[in-house]
């Protein structure tokens, strides 16, 4: 009898690239956020850092950051929001909507208006300074509710009604985003009242029809966990992909199927099943990814331009002023104490996905010019990195627990 003869399995020279790049990526998010802790350094900066040190501007260790690596980077974003969306305590979301809805028309309304005079200002034309208001009004859920999980405020009255407000204002802000663009495309008034309808009642659909949907499937499969994970992970992409088609961002549509998801779920099933599970798929992986390939798409040596000096300063200072002041404001109005006004206001600051696509939209419309794009990237950069990393070392000295009750 013959032996028989095995052939071996060889891996190609792209396979091994792929292993030694994912390898690299994964101690950089392992190692970072342990390295910089000591320095007082929040999680999420340690990893965009570690991005920025990586990545192809940097010292080009991951040069190229592939379709795969976006695929994962986008999954992390929406895994943050729908996680967002799951930690919010409902009952407590509800009974702060109105203070969360004053909080975001009322900042929305003093950036949005400072934000339209520096853009005039600063030599843009209406419909630039327009989208200058847009983005000074708007606010980055995914980059806030991260910085509120490290902190440990996301379950708090707090956390709760600072996350419904700055989620109401993302939702404002892409809302008057689509619709300058719709009249900037002469589709008229018309056309924008019917998408803000459209909106609205998807959201509605969505918070409406998910917890009833959600319940009978986790009757059906009461004791296959692994089956309820699936159910959730569809539910997502569902509702992401008929929001794609109705005109609404996957992050919002993430968060709001969370809430809607969150509803549905005993509290049994929401802490020991899917929000241990998800959170150990998302936090795990896809989300530190989606926060290291944000560093890695930052190109710092813009930093190193200052022809458009006089910009930035007007604009990064004006944007830190307005949103500190207008969330002081807001907080105090509704019967905060000094110290948790001054971190409602700190914490809208870090921005990331709101100026992106304000300077992409403007870039294709032709009316936000190339050294206003980059000073807007610039912002982008610094107040994702510096804020939080100030906001941290505030919080860590001046706790709030310490603080006393707040005005029921």
């Amino acid at each position: 009898m013959k032996p028989i003869k095995y052939k071996y399995l060889t891996t190609s020279g792209e396979t091994v690239e792929l292993y030694i790049t994912f390898f690299i990526i994964i101690t950089s998010i392992f190692l970072a956020p342990i390295i910089l802790k000591r320095f007082n350094i929040p999680g999420i900066t340690a990893v965009m850092l570690a991005g920025i040190l990586i990545g192809p501007y940097g010292l080009g260790i991951v040069n190229d950051i592939d379709e795969s690596l976006r695929t994962f980077s986008t999954f992390g974003a929406i895994f943050l929001m729908f996680l967002a969306g799951m930690e919010v305590d409902n009952e407590t979301l509800i009974r702060g909507f109105k203070n969360s809805l004053f909080i975001s028309f009322f900042s929305a309304i003093i950036c949005g208006i400072g934000g339209y005079y520096i853009g005039s200002l600063l030599g843009l034309n209406h419909l630039g300074a327009l989208l200058y208001s847009i983005m000074f009004a708007s606010n980055s859920v995914g980059v806030v509710y991260a910085l509120l999980n490290e902190l440990d405020m996301t379950k708090s009255k707090f956390g709760t009604v600072l996350l419904g407000a700055v989620v109401l204002s993302e939702v404002l802000g892409m809302m008057l985003l689509a619709i300058v663009s719709k009249i900037s495309l002469n589709q008229g008034l018309e056309t924008s009242v019917l998408f803000i309808l459209q909106e609205l009642l998807y959201i509605l659909g969505l918070l409406l029809l998910i917890p009833f949907i959600t319940k009978k499937i986790f009757k059906k499969f009461e004791n296959l966990h692994c089956r309820k994970i699936h159910f959730v992970l569809l539910i997502i992409l569902i509702s992401i992909l008929i929001g794609e088609y109705v005109g609404m961002h996957p992050m919002i549509c993430a968060f709001i199927t969370g809430v809607a998801v969150s509803e549905a779920l005993t509290k049994e099933e929401h802490d020991n099943i899917l929000n241990s599970n998800l959170n150990a798929i998302g936090y795990s992986f896809f989300i530190p990814i989606f926060f290291l390939t944000l560093g890695m798409n930052t190109d710092i040596r813009i930093l190193l331009n200052l022809d458009n000096l006089g910009i930035l300063v007007s604009t990064l200072g004006g944007f830190m002023v307005l949103k500190t002041i207008s969330g002081y404001l807001s907080f105090k109005i509704i019967g905060y104490d000094r110290l948790r006004s001054l971190y409602g206001g700190l914490l809208t600051i870090p921005q990331i996905s709101a100026p992106l696509v304000v300077a992409s939209v403007g870039m294709d419309l032709g009316v936000i010019p190339h050294s206003f794009y980059v000073t807007i990237i610039i912002m982008m950069l610094l107040t994702s990195i510096i804020a939080p990393i100030v906001i941290k070392y505030m919080v860590d000295r001046y706790p709030l627990p310490s603080i006393g009750n707040i005005k029921k």
